[in-house]
């Protein structure tokens, strides 16, 4: 076959044609073909030279994030630049007891494709070689659905030189199976490729020399496992692959792993070198077993945050010296497919005329050609129910068509290669996770219509657009995804503007554990998409500091679909922004409402009691300074220890207990006030063998029977004061048997803080596959557990290296905590007139206003002493509590606006 057929065999399927962005191994050796016992290339200087590449195979596809998180493009991108990789494995998952309907036979089929896709596609773009490997473990290769698969996988990038295709990955039956599973792959790949094949034998992948001879076909291998650790470099399985070579037949290494079979146990280097020195020795290509970040020895990383670059594990920092990092390649001028889409930007569409652009920007307003409009959030907008976040950005301000005030994305072209005139973008991103439950998040969003109903993308065969910035997810929302698990691409980071095209089978969804809700855009929901948005997204419990994107900004112009017409509806001169310099987001914390009224009462804060608390039930005030509550339950502080982590405390342990000693008199803190309080002292994190994050917690039984609770049914909020470390609130009743405690986060705080929860506000976290309802009427246990991020604790500890509480309660509803302060405050002086509140102060100032719920809906900074005035205007009614902090003094008042 000609590779020139690559165009149109790939645009058949794919609407699409992919091209290198560099000269790498496939550009230097062309397709790989079996020559003798050797593989060769087709460029001319290597048609009889033995070429040898050396790479990674990713783990199952139908695995957890920790190896999904490496089946992208960016996961993709850093193994060629850091490691040099050559050959990457896309070990698709077929069925495992381990996929949860993610494998290709058990309900994964469109999810695997948009891996196959997502992978293969950047190793195109990357010039690697890239293994298409029918991945499973088994005595059967479930040769229908693997010839189904195949058919389709060479259609699609058949004609590429970068592809190899694997038939089977590990057999454990006899040979007869294995062969007749093999003969029929084979002829529903050559219907497409005449591409290197790559086939396994018995004993999973043993024995290549069972292989070699077997079949007729003109371009094949036979595969060799093995792990250093349990298989020596000089033993049978050396042999077999020896024997396999001297029949004329080339071995390929597609899995090996310098630890023992079962992916386990220490790198074995001694006994990998030996291998590695053999296998260069016979010039046979490998691949190691894994790009990923599971909890084996095998693997070669040890974080999925891949922002910050890779992370190595032992055993990947041994492999990655093995590879050809720094080689030399040169283009022999072999084609390879071509590019598609537009390289030139667009310069504007005229009012009424016929387009496939959904917009270009050029018309200078918020608004696309379809008629909806573009604006950015981040996670700071959020509700509350799920935690709020802190993630910023430094647009200005715009108050879109629903009077909700949003970040401004509308911008001058950055020039450079950027011919147009104008562009969206977001700029100086920071993500911080502040009480939020779910991973910080930015996001760029253009709504298809102005009125936020569906729009008909049905004619759209792929979407393509321009961007220059921060690696992000880009989503397709449609109203038939109704808890936000919409369909995505994710996208590396490009400093230079990139076009990106891609095709309804590109797009998944991620495993929140609603598979059973997934769907093909393919094949329903185009007819019903809301919105299009870019998101530059971090990683749920990564440090912030670990978490920022490797570019703080993200650019997009001309977002287009091939095969729409769209009447271009153009604002022409633009539109005006409505923007707010304020710094709490100007309109949103002034909504309208009543006027106020004078009844303010400045009330200096108490030690233990916020002004607005009111007391149900006092769990324990620790004012005795002992261990005991009045539920008759104990505190204590436990580690990670009894799960291999080595995470401490500094606290005293007492045989006597037994156990650390919790409780401290007052004089511990004498801003506290109290004659005594319960802690956590010399907090550190590490990691030590967990496979979960490090942790240290205080916690206390609420009832002296521990296997008995006590009923809080009538304790509709649950209130404490603590000082130090930031931290997560956990409950327990008995019924969570999986550690998904119902819970909430909270921030570090300085000073002594006061916290409120309402019943209704402690969650599960949303991995549980089993969610409860909490039982108020037998709550056994809480505990405040001061968590790390794994992988992290040599270069990440806790801001403070303590957590004190004190004054546990339950309160009535509607009750508030605010921060308080045992600091005299005779300073600071705060008077009515009319709507205005005066505050005096004898140098800069904060103040802050909370409604009853907690939520901070006003936050100034008065930078000089001096009278400052707080207009109340236009703020609903409803009771509020204001809060004035300066020098180190604080006061508080209540507010009631009629």
């Amino acid at each position: 076959m000609k590779k020139i057929l690559a165009i149109m065999a790939v645009a058949a399927v794919s609407a699409m044609a992919i091209s290198a962005n560099r000269v790498g191994p496939v550009s230097t050796y062309g397709e790989l073909k079996a020559n003798g016992s050797k593989l060769s290339g087709s460029c001319p200087q290597y048609q009889n030279e033995a070429v040898q590449v050396k790479g990674m195979s990713l783990f199952w596809s139908s695995a957890a994030d920790s190896a999904t998180a490496f089946y992208t493009e960016k996961a993709v991108n850093l193994m060629v630049k850091d490691m040099g990789i050559e050959v990457l494995r896309f070990a698709m998952g077929v069925s495992n007891s381990f996929d949860k309907g993610r494998g290709y036979i058990t309900g994964g089929e469109d999810l695997q494709k948009a891996y196959l896709k997502n992978v293969v596609n950047a190793a195109i773009e990357n010039d690697i070689y890239v293994i298409i490997d029918w991945h499973i473990e088994s005595s059967t290769g479930y040769t229908d659905d693997a010839v189904k698969f195949f058919d389709y996988a060479a259609e699609t990038y058949g004609e590429y030189n970068n592809v190899i295709f694997e038939v089977w990955n590990e057999p454990t039956g006899g040979w007869s199976e294995v062969k007749s599973h093999a003969d029929r792959v084979i002829s529903a790949i050559r219907k497409h490729s005449d591409n290197l094949i790559l086939i396994g034998s018995t004993g999973w992948s043993s024995n290549p020399a069972e292989c070699a001879g077997s079949f007729s076909d003109k371009n094949y291998g036979c595969t060799l496992h093995f792990y250093a650790a349990t298989h020596p470099a000089n033993g049978d399985k050396a042999q077999s692959a020896a024997s396999a070579m001297s029949k004329g037949v080339p071995v390929f290494a597609t899995e090996w792993g310098t630890v023992s079979a079962d992916g386990n146990g220490g790198a074995n280097q001694g006994e990998s070198e030996k291998w590695i020195s053999w296998m260069d020795q016979n010039k046979i290509s490998w691949a190691n077993w894994s790009a990923s970040a599971v909890n084996e020895g095998s693997a070669a990383f040890n974080k999925i945050n891949l922002d910050n670059g890779l992370s190595y594990s032992t055993s990947g920092n041994m492999v990655k010296g093995w590879m050809n990092k720094g080689k030399s390649y040169k283009d022999c001028g072999l084609q390879n497919g071509s590019s598609s889409g537009n390289s030139g930007f667009s310069t504007g569409v005229a009012n009424g005329a016929k387009t496939d652009l959904i917009d270009d920007v050029e018309d200078n307003d918020h608004y696309a050609y379809t008629g909806g409009f573009w604006s950015a959030w981040t996670d700071a907008g959020e509700s509350g129910t799920n935690g709020v976040g802190k993630s910023t950005l430094t647009n200005a301000k715009w108050e879109n068509d629903f009077g909700k005030e949003v970040y401004d994305v509308l911008l001058p072209s950055d020039g450079g290669k950027n011919t147009s005139k104008y562009m969206v973008g977001m700029k100086g991103i920071k993500l911080a996770r502040g009480t939020y439950e779910y991973a910080p998040y930015a996001d760029l969003g253009l709504n298809l219509t102005k009125d936020t109903t569906v729009f008909n993308m049905k004619s759209c065969k792929s979407i393509s657009y321009k961007f220059k910035g921060a690696s992000h997810n880009f989503r397709l929302e449609t109203s038939l995804v109704t808890n936000w698990n919409f369909h995505h691409v994710n996208k590396d980071a490009s400093e230079e503007w990139k076009e990106v095209e891609l095709t309804w089978d590109q797009f998944n969804q991620e495993d929140w554990g609603d598979n059973d809700k997934h769907f093909n855009l393919k094949d329903k929901g185009l007819d019903k998409v809301m919105r299009l948005a870019w998101e530059v997204k971090g990683v749920l419990n990564v440090p912030d500091a670990q978490n920022q994107p490797s570019l703080d900004y993200l650019y997009v112009d001309d977002v287009r679909c091939d095969g729409m017409s769209i009447t271009a509806i153009s604002g022409g001169a633009g539109d005006t922004p409505k923007s707010s310099s304020s710094s709490n987001g100007g309109k949103s914390s002034s909504s309208k409402g009543g006027k106020s009224s004078s009844s303010i009462a400045p009330t200096q804060s108490s030690s233990s009691v916020a002004p607005v608390i009111t007391d149900l039930l006092v769990i324990d005030d620790v004012e005795d300074v002992d261990e005991v509550l009045n539920t008759t339950g104990t505190w204590y502080a436990y580690t990670d220890v009894d799960g291999g982590g080595q995470s401490a405390i500094t606290n005293v342990y007492d045989p006597a207990l037994p156990g650390y000693v919790v409780v401290f008199p007052g004089t511990k803190d004498a801003t506290n006030g109290t004659q005594g309080f319960v802690g956590l002292e010399g907090i550190s994190w590490k990691d030590g063998t967990l496979t979960y994050d490090p942790f240290v917690a205080l916690g206390v039984n609420l009832n002296a029977d521990t296997s008995k609770g006590v009923d809080l049914t009538n304790c509709p909020v649950i209130s404490y004061r603590y000082k130090g470390n930031g931290h997560t609130i956990k409950l327990q009743d008995g019924q969570v048997t999986d550690f998904a405690f119902h819970n909430r986060r909270v921030e570090s705080a300085a000073e002594w803080t006061t916290i409120a929860f309402a019943q209704e506000e402690f969650k599960q976290p949303s991995w549980t596959e089993t969610k409860v309802d909490f039982n108020w009427a037998n709550v056994k246990k809480m505990s405040w557990e001061v968590i790390g991020a794994l992988g992290y604790s040599d270069e990440f500890q806790p801001e403070y290296n303590y957590l004190y509480v004190d004054d546990l309660k339950c309160v009535a509803a509607g009750s508030v905590g605010v921060r308080v302060s045992r600091k005299a405050a005779s300073d600071l002086k705060l008077t009515v007139n009319g709507d205005m509140l005066n505050v005096v102060t004898t140098a800069a100032a904060r103040i802050q206003v909370f409604d009853m719920q907690g939520n901070m809906v006003m936050n100034r900074v008065e930078n000089a002493a001096g009278n400052h005035q707080v207009s109340f205007q236009g703020m609903n009614r409803g009771n509020y509590v204001v809060r004035v902090k300066s020098a180190g003094m604080a006061k508080t008042a209540r507010i009631s606006i009629r």
